[in-house]
C-alpha cells in the first residue's frame, strides 16, 4: 500500500509538470499578443502577479496554515525566495517579450533549468543525480548552445554588442532564479513546510511590481475588450502554471520535474509558429529538438 501511494505520488507530480509546460507555452504567447494590444512590460507582469495572489490568498483563507511556526531559518529561506521568485518572474517575462523567437526563450529557459537543477539540488537538497539526468544534462548544454548562438547571429544585424547581451542575459537569469526558487521550496517541503505556506510567501512579492511598473514605465489602463480577454487568458494560464509548479515539487524532486518541463519547447515553438507567425531557424530548431 505504501509502495502504491508512492507510485500515485510521483504520477501526480509528473502530471502536474505536464500542466506547467502547458501554462508556460500559453502565458508565453499570450503576453506576446496582449503586447500588441498596448499592454506594457511591467503592465502584464503585474497582472500575472494579481492572478497568483488571489488564488493563494483565497487558498490560504480556505486552509488557514499557520504561518509562525516555521523556524526562523525556514522563514528568511521563505522570505529570500519570494524575493528572488519576483526577480526571475521579471526576467522572464521580459524574455517572453523581447526575445524574437519565442521558442528561443523557452530553449534556454528549460534547457538550463535541468542542468541547474541538478547541481543545486545535489547542494542544497541532497538529491543526487542519475546517470541519465547527467546525461540528459550534457545534452541541454549542447541544445541551449546552439539556440544561444542562433540567437545573437540573428540579432547582430539590428542590434549593438551591449543589446545582443541583454536579450541573452534574460532567459539565463530566469533560469537561475527560479531554479534556486524551486530547490529552495523543495528544501522547504522536505523539513514539512506546508505547501500553501511556500505559496503565500512566494506571491505576495507581486506587490513591488506596480510601483516598479509606474517607475519605469507609463501604463495605460484603458483597452479594447479583445485585449481585456487575452489579458485574462493571459493571467489564468500563469496562475495555473505557478500553482502546478508549487504543487509538482511539492510531490517530486526538482529535477525529474525541471526535466518535464522540457516539453514547454516544442509547444512554444509550435504555437509561436500557428499564432504569433514566428518562423524560426534550422540552427534554433535543431537546439530545440536536443533540448527535449
Amino acid at each position: 500500500m505504501q509502495h502504491l501511494r508512492s507510485i500515485l505520488k510521483s504520477g501526480l507530480g509528473v502530471l502536474l509538470a505536464v500542466v506547467v509546460a502547458s501554462g508556460a507555452a500559453l502565458t508565453s504567447i499570450l503576453m506576446r499578443l496582449t503586447k500588441r494590444g498596448g499592454v506594457q512590460n511591467f503592465q502584464s507582469i503585474f497582472w500575472n502577479q494579481v492572478a497568483h495572489m488571489i488564488f493563494v490568498l483565497r487558498l490560504t483563507i480556505a486552509v488557514r496554515p499557520k504561518l509562525r511556526r516555521e523556524s526562523w531559518k525556514e522563514t528568511a529561506v521563505l522570505v529570500v525566495g519570494g524575493i528572488l521568485r519576483v526577480a526571475a518572474v521579471v526576467c522572464l517575462c521580459l524574455s517572453y517579450l523581447h526575445v524574437n523567437v519565442q521558442g528561443n526563450t523557452s530553449s534556454v529557459v528549460y534547457g538550463l533549468g535541468p542542468v541547474l537543477t541538478i547541481g543545486l539540488a545535489a547542494l542544497i537538497t541532497k538529491e543526487r543525480p542519475t546517470v541519465v539526468q547527467v546525461v540528459g544534462m550534457i545534452i541541454c548544454i549542447g541544445g541551449v548552445t546552439m539556440v544561444g548562438v542562433s540567437m545573437n547571429s540573428k540579432e547582430t544585424n539590428n542590434q549593438t554588442v551591449q543589446q545582443q547581451v541583454v536579450t541573452l542575459l534574460y532567459p539565463i537569469s530566469a533560469s537561475a532564479l527560479l531554479t534556486l526558487c524551486w530547490v529552495l521550496l523543495r528544501w522547504l517541503s522536505k523539513r514539512g513546510v506546508p505547501l500553501v505556506t511556500h505559496m503565500f510567501y512566494y506571491s505576495i512579492g507581486g506587490i513591488l511590481l506596480l510601483p516598479l511598473a509606474y517607475i519605469v514605465e507609463k501604463p495605460v489602463w484603458s483597452f479594447s475588450p479583445d485585449t481585456w480577454g487575452l489579458l485574462v487568458a493571459q493571467t489564468l494560464a500563469c496562475a495555473m502554471q505557478y500553482l502546478s509548479n508549487a504543487a509538482a515539487i511539492h510531490n517530486e524532486t526538482a529535477a525529474t520535474v525541471q526535466i518535464v518541463k522540457v516539453l514547454t519547447v516544442p509547444l512554444v515553438f509550435v504555437l509561436g509558429f500557428f499564432v504569433l507567425e514566428m518562423v524560426p531557424n534550422v540552427l534554433e530548431i535543431c537546439g530545440g529538438i536536443i533540448v527535449t
